[in-house]
């Protein structure tokens, strides 16, 4: 798994849940990906991941154009995505073919790893019919 979030705390926890949950993780800073020093495509290349979880934070809309901008990545293609946010507003705008779950903050941890486990099933079905 990838987490991708802006807060250094909310990324080590949820590498923590989604580590007890089985799933071996990495937590980037959206800021490291969006203006360096990390390149997104290297990133998904070494760490191979079967979902992505991105943080849809505030500001909503470049935080929305940052995550088109990655979904769109080549590298990215036909890994699932999982998005959380608390723009309830906003929510049915953030969804589309490679958006697997949008969970609105605060969302439970139960229900969060149900979400990555549904969308790393879905992936792999995905790349194993490549």
């Amino acid at each position: 798994m990838l987490v991708l979030n802006g807060s250094e705390d909310l990324i080590e926890a949820l590498e923590e849940v989604l580590d007890g949950a089985g799933f071996q993780t990495k937590g980037v800073r959206v800021q490291d990906v969006m203006r360096g020093p990390l390149d997104f495509s290297t990133l998904v290349r070494e760490a191979k991941p079967a979902v992505i979880v991105y943080d849809i934070s505030v500001p909503f809309a470049l935080s929305w154009h940052a995550f088109q901008k990655l979904a769109a990545t080549p590298a990215a293609a036909g890994i699932p995505f999982v998005l959380t946010t608390t723009n309830r507003e906003g929510a049915q705008e953030y969804t589309g073919p490679d958006v697997i779950e949008l969970l609105l903050k605060p969302y439970d941890i139960d229900q969060f790893t149900r979400a990555v486990s549904q969308a790393a099933q879905r992936g792999t079905a995905v790349a194993d019919a490549r």
